[in-house]
């Protein structure tokens, strides 16, 4: 895993001297961005970039949640030099925060050289102060801006390999035991679009409800299989007919993700995380994908250690954080707590509708 990571950054590294030839200053533009293709081509030739930097985003969220977006481009007069996606959340309970980007892991600032970094980072400060909103930005590295960073996430990433062969036999020995017993009863996995959305969204809903977590809405899950094409599928478990396991992954570059997963509790004992997780890494192998990117978790919880089991091993998270408002601070500490442990008594299906009214207001 270290050999891969530093073989990425190294790569990184090149691409970066490539890009960020001193450029003049003058006459750079913040601008707001509703051209997804020059959006997106910046992006894809971005060394940093992430799949929470494709311009589709902006339509899902906004279609999801009617939140507000502001696609800052910092642009001269040879093109875009820097882009910044942010969204707009507001809530009674958990406040108003200016984000990039909510719900996903990554999706600060990229930009060419500093000069344009620091007028995204301007206009962005500019757009929190009038909003009376915390500014938060999300890196998968350290962005080198000196803002202050909330600590303790981490996002799991493990290398696949080349072959399925040598990647099962990199499993610790449990995690095998625990796939041949999936498969002795009866487990199957399939990939689906959006004919798998409603059989995934009762699983999601059921087991978010349990964990004491609102869910999203499932327009949030039919938006991101229509905007993000074949960057996003679901992958189900079943059990004969039923659907008791299940999660829409991602895929950008050579990463393959899987920042929504769940199975239902009352078949844990036939281990569908066990069939649903090597699915996906079989998958991964044979369409070309060399991590796995299991998502966040803070070190030392229970889905840290579930996915620490798999062989991945743990990615700092830069999550900056700066209240710029002056007035009542922008995100109670009490709040969040309170909310999960009521939410757990509460009916499913009285859960899955109230749900995505508070989970739009969390940008976490």
């Amino acid at each position: 895993m270290e050999g891969l990571v530093s073989s990425v950054k190294s790569q990184l590294s090149e691409s970066r001297v490539r890009r960020s030839a001193p450029r003049a200053s003058t006459g750079l533009h913040i601008l707001e961005c509703s051209d997804q293709g020059r959006w997106n081509n910046f992006v894809r030739t971005s060394p940093d970039s992430t799949v929470c930097h494709l311009h589709a985003w902006k339509k899902v969220i906004e279609q999801a949640y009617g939140h507000r977006t502001f696609y800052l481009t910092a642009t001269d007069e040879s093109g875009i030099q820097g882009v910044l996606p942010l969204v707009l959340t507001r809530s009674p309970l958990f406040g108003t925060h200016l984000t990039s980007m909510p719900y996903l892991d990554y999706g600060g600032i990229l930009a060419d050289h500093d000069t344009a970094k620091r007028a995204l980072l301007e206009r962005a400060r500019e757009i929190a102060v009038a909003e009376k909103a915390t500014l938060n930005l999300r890196y998968r590295e350290e962005p080198g801006l000196g803002l202050p960073t909330s600590p303790g996430r981490v996002t799991m990433l493990l290398e696949l390999g080349s072959s399925e062969a040598e990647l099962w036999a990199r499993l610790p020995s449990e995690r095998r035991n625990r796939i041949r017993k999936g498969r002795t009863n009866g487990l199957v996995a399939s990939f689906h679009g959006q004919e798998g959305l409603r059989a995934f969204f009762h699983v999601f809903a059921r087991n978010m409800r349990d964990l004491g977590s609102p869910v999203h809405a499932l327009e949030f899950f039919q938006s991101i299989l229509e905007h993000m094409n074949e960057q996003a599928t679901i992958l189900l478990v079943r059990d004969g007919q039923r659907t008791i396991g299940a999660a829409m992954c991602l895929f950008y570059r050579e990463t393959m993700s899987i920042p929504w997963v769940s199975s239902l509790r009352s078949h844990f004992h036939r281990c569908p995380n066990q069939i649903l997780y090597w699915e996906a890494m079989r998958y991964g192998v044979a369409n070309g994908y060399r991590l796995l990117d299991f998502g966040r978790s803070a070190r030392g919880d229970g889905t840290f250690e579930a996915k620490r089991q798999w062989g991945s091993h743990p990615h700092e998270l830069h999550w900056t954080y700066q209240s710029l408002e002056s007035g009542k601070p922008a995100q109670p500490s009490h709040n969040r707590a309170t909310v999960m442990r009521l939410w757990r008594r509460l009916p499913v299906p009285l859960a899955t509708v109230m749900g995505p009214w508070i989970r739009k207001g969390l940008p976490s």
